[in-house]
């Protein structure tokens, strides 16, 4: 909200990058429901079994009784023993020592794990071609620029890539089964506002 209250109020020069960087894919960016969150899991699942690598972002360090959102520290834990106990999880953020956060990362970086856990730490800077899934927990908690900076960390090479956007607080056009249902940030900027906010699959 407030990046686009700045360009319509601002009067800031707007920039229009209307092309992909050769050889890459646009980013297919879909909106899941809490329910679903199994499918998802089996997708990201699928796709580490294809030799590639998944972000799973959380809004909070660790868990909050004011907030009721996954918090990076816990959900770490609960996806290494419970739902990916067989593939190799990393967790990162910015409670962690700079020296182990960077290892995590470059461990990430190398292939050395499937799977990082982490908070915003990872919004800018991180460039790792192999993943090609960026799940963010409680979508709803982070601005659209966020969101965009999220999605810009997969599909940095050459397969294809997803973001996948879950909302503990869905609104009611995103009930329909989630491979079906895409944003309007998956469409690429040289696509019409109209055709964006038509959302088409």
């Amino acid at each position: 909200p407030r990046t686009l209250a700045l360009t319509v109020y601002g009067d800031l020069d707007i920039s229009l990058i209307d092309e992909m960087p050769p050889g890459r894919k646009v980013v297919k960016t879909i909106h899941a429901l809490p329910h679903e969150r199994d499918e998802v899991y089996g997708f990201a699942r699928e796709e580490v079994s294809k030799g590639r690598q998944a972000y799973i972002i959380c809004p909070l360090v660790e868990e909050s009784e004011a907030i009721a959102v996954k918090a990076a520290v816990q959900e770490y834990e609960h996806l290494a023993r419970d739902v990916f106990p067989d593939l190799r999880l990393g967790l990162v953020h910015g409670r962690l020592p700079s020296a182990e956060r960077e290892a995590e990362m470059r461990a990430f970086r190398d292939g050395d794990l499937d799977i990082l856990v982490s908070t915003a730490v990872v919004e800018v800077g991180i460039d790792v071609s192999n993943a090609t899934i960026m799940l963010v927990e409680g979508a709803d908690r982070f601005g659209l620029s966020q969101l965009h900076q999220f999605r810009g960390r997969v599909g940095r090479g050459e397969h294809q890539s997803y973001c996948i956007l879950l909302s503990e607080n869905p609104s009611q056009e995103a009930q329909e089964p989630w491979p079906r249902r895409t944003c309007v940030c998956a469409a690429p900027a040289s696509t019409s506002a109209p055709a964006r906010r038509a959302c088409p699959t």
